[in-house]
């Protein structure tokens, strides 16, 4: 599992990279556009779907498509979005054929694929290398500056407390470009945080 595992972070590192993300929170627009993903609501899609459903993705004549549920608090489309991106990109969707449709931001299912579009989705919402170069201190600053669920927030949390007590930041050459690339970011938020805290 953790071959699996790598695969979908490592993809989550260099998407961030080739679409030049430098901020938090992340516009997934920028990458579905680089990535030519069509986005569509369940409402403009004018197929019926499930109230309950979160969203899935699928392939025509070559093209990804991701439709969601714009009922959702936008905190959990954002998850579901950067979940199907992760399927596309990670080679889960064959065409003409529709991926889960009901999201978990947690690992409950024990299916590859899903696991691997959760941790591709928290690694690019929620780069850890970033958010430990801003110094966060809580779920809730996960929150405000990712734009995340509460429950996600804390998964991404409780996984940044493991990666401290190793020290297993910038370790990969990928994370430490991914670092580099949201310097600028980082250094503006670590002097709003002192000038906050002095």
């Amino acid at each position: 599992m953790y071959t699996e595992y790598k695969i979908a972070r490592d993809s989550a590192w260099k998407t961030l990279i080739e679409v030049q993300i430098i901020q938090l929170p992340l516009r997934l627009s920028l990458i579905a556009r680089y990535y030519n993903i069509q986005i569509i609501s369940y409402s403009d899609s004018k197929l019926s779907h499930a109230n309950n459903e979160d969203g899935y993705s699928t392939k025509i004549n070559g093209r990804f498509i991701i439709y969601y549920n714009e009922q959702k608090p936008v905190q959990c489309i954002r998850f579901t979005l950067a979940h199907e991106i992760g399927h596309c990109l990670l080679g889960h969707v064959k065409e003409n054929i529709k991926t889960f449709r009901y999201n978990s931001e947690t690992d409950k299912y024990n299916d590859v694929k899903e696991i691997q579009a959760n941790v591709f989705a928290r690694d690019i919402l929620m780069p850890a290398t970033v958010l430990h170069g801003v110094g966060v201190s809580s779920p809730e600053d996960i929150v405000k500056k990712c734009n995340v669920s509460m429950q996600s927030a804390e998964i991404r949390y409780n996984r940044l407390i493991e990666l401290n007590k190793r020290g297993m930041y910038n370790t990969h050459p990928l994370e430490r470009q991914v670092y580099n690339q949201f310097k600028d970011y980082i250094e503006k938020e670590c002097k709003l945080r002192n000038s906050l805290h002095p």
